[in-house]
């Protein structure tokens, strides 16, 4: 999940999104058995893989508060 399949398939949606479907499908072998806070640490290094900005505090463990952040394929720092 890094690159231009990552940035081309993501773009547009938000980090809540992203959230959600880490959450759901991982890990494979027993998907929905993660805790929320590995679901989140899992985001956070999709990210940044992605080069995306670190934020000021770690990312939170609630799909509703992370909708409020954005991914613009336009961001990722080159």
């Amino acid at each position: 999940m890094a690159g231009e399949d990552f940035l081309s398939t993501w773009s547009g949606r938000n980090v809540g999104n992203l959230f959600d479907r880490v959450h759901i499908t991982m890990p494979a072998d027993n998907p929905g058995k993660l805790s929320l806070e590995v679901d989140s640490d899992i985001v956070a290094f999709i990210l940044s893989s992605n080069k995306f900005p670190a934020g000021s505090s770690e990312l939170p463990h609630q799909s509703e508060s992370l909708q409020q952040i954005h991914l613009d394929a336009a961001n990722p720092q080159k």
